[in-house]
């Protein structure tokens, strides 16, 4: 039986849950949609990107009707940065996110059956929890660039002003290393003529030595 949908055909499409990756579930007359960027109890318009025999990936183009887990996201670069993923879903339901894959995983995939789960137990802080970050140098009219791949994109990156993973002073850091290779004349390596020095910054705090 032929799929359903066809590529690049766009829908309208309630998101059901979170599957294992980030991406929601949707259904089209029993059809499975996974959606990038659809959070569960959405109503979104998507663009089918890829179809196969079972099921079919899109991306959501809009939130036509917001569920109740979604929040707006502190980021101003959320979501078209990489770096992050749930933001915009409350972190409660994160958390129970997290706890239906792991059922699924130990009962439904791995045979276990009753199984008796203990909570998930939430992180001490959403944000700025990251002591090492990885950064890529990007070429712009300004020289230098720090940042992170465009969500979905090897050959893109997006410079950054505020990074809500890395602590206060692993922004200062970012910067001052930014304006350093500015005023040194250091180039960028950029993707397209593949010329240039820069590709790569890492940075580790050391918060308990």
């Amino acid at each position: 039986m032929a799929a359903p949908v066809r590529e690049n055909q766009e829908l309208e499409l309630t998101i059901d849950a979170l599957a294992y990756g980030g991406n929601g579930v949707a259904r089209l007359n029993g059809f499975v949609v996974f959606v990038r960027r659809g959070l569960p109890g959405d109503r979104v318009r998507a663009r089918v990107t890829k179809v196969k025999r079972n099921h079919a990936e899109a991306l959501a183009l809009e939130v036509v009707e917001a569920g109740a887990p979604r929040v707006e996201a502190p980021c101003k670069h959320y979501p078209t940065c990489g770096g992050c993923r749930f933001q915009d879903l409350a972190y409660e339901a994160q958390l129970e996110a997290k706890a239906r894959q792991v059922e699924d995983a130990l009962r439904r995939i791995g045979g276990l059956g009753e199984l008796e789960l203990e909570q998930a137990v939430p992180a001490e802080s959403i944000f700025h929890y990251r002591n090492k970050l990885e950064y890529s140098f990007t070429p712009t009219r300004e020289g230098a660039g720090l940042g992170f791949h465009v969500a979905g994109r090897w050959d893109e990156v997006l410079e950054i002003e505020r990074c809500w993973l890395t602590t206060d002073l692993g922004n200062v850091l970012r910067e001052a290393v930014k304006e350093w290779a500015r005023e040194q004349g250091l180039r960028a390596y950029d993707q397209e003529t593949q010329s240039g020095f820069l590709r790569h910054l890492v940075l580790r705090e050391g918060r308990n030595t």
